[in-house]
């Protein structure tokens, strides 16, 4: 029968990182777990799954619980320490300096300390959590590649994560699923061409499609179909300006799966066809 049950350790995981500088950990502490202080000269991350308890970083102490995320830089000393009765699961990155030397100010970058708690960006950082553990295992040719390149998507998420509720948030800033939205939004606004559906969009935030629907109007003033496709449209005719790329390229790129669609947006937003925008500006 297969054992579900995860290993507990009473001790902190040895933090022994390959030749290629990305290691990521899962770690389930037992009742009795103890860690004394470490320093380390690699970029940590950890991200509570479950449990309660502190996050010693230096001489800061965070209280820390589910899907709140703490970010170690080098050279600072850090522990874990357990709630009574609630210890601790987590997942723990990490990412070799060394990797982050093409940028003199790549690790300054990074916020030290416990991050804002935001269900959105959090499932963002779980699910690439999640990936690394999957191609840290396949131990093939390619994992040093995929586990560098996940490591540091993850570092860049993380050094542009920022909260910001002053832009158009007045009315709405008490209202739960605020932090959320904005973050959502944040994301979608440099991500635009990856958006789906609105019900992916709503799920993603962990809020109903009537809820998220009445948020975002709230939030920007606008449908969510058509932010994104105002998104879309406006990276596009930046694309027709500066490039002379085939239109069903730059269709692609922005985010439409159906040229008809985009020019159907296009029309919509800009009152011509690409071809005549791209035309009018070469003039």
């Amino acid at each position: 029968m297969l054992n579900l049950t995860p290993s507990l350790t009473n001790r902190a995981l040895e933090e022994t990182l390959p030749s290629w500088g990305v290691l990521i950990l899962e770690s389930h502490h037992g009742p009795d777990f103890e860690m004394e202080f470490r320093v380390h000269d690699f970029v940590k991350v950890l991200y509570v799954i479950s449990g309660s308890g502190h996050v010693h970083v230096a001489e800061d102490r965070y209280e820390v619980g589910s899907r709140d995320m703490v970010v170690v830089l080098p050279g600072r000393k850090n522990r874990v320490e357990d709630s009574p009765n609630s210890p601790i699961s987590c997942y723990v990155l990490c990412v070799h300096r060394s990797l982050l030397s093409f940028d003199p100010q790549a690790v300054s970058a990074l916020p030290l300390g416990l991050l804002p708690r935001q269900s959105h960006f959090a499932q963002r950082i779980e699910r690439r959590l999640r990936r690394l553990l999957y191609q840290q295992l396949q131990n093939s040719p390619l994992t040093p590649l995929a586990m560098v390149s996940n490591g540091l998507e993850i570092l860049s998420l993380i050094s542009s994560h920022r909260v910001d509720k002053s832009e158009g948030l007045t009315d709405l800033s008490q209202e739960p699923g605020v932090d959320e939205m904005v973050a959502y939004i944040r994301h979608l606004d440099t991500h635009f061409f990856e958006a789906t559906t609105i019900d992916e969009a709503s799920s993603s935030i962990g809020v109903p499609r009537r809820r998220f629907t009445q948020l975002f109007r709230g939030v920007t003033g606008q449908t969510w179909l058509n932010y994104v496709q105002e998104l879309r449209v406006e990276h596009a005719c930046k694309l027709l300006e500066t490039t002379d790329r085939p239109i069903t390229s730059i269709a692609f790129e922005c985010g439409f799966a159906e040229l008809s669609t985009f020019y159907r947006a296009f029309r919509k937003m800009r009152e011509v066809t690409p071809s005549a925008w791209r035309r009018a500006r070469a003039d």
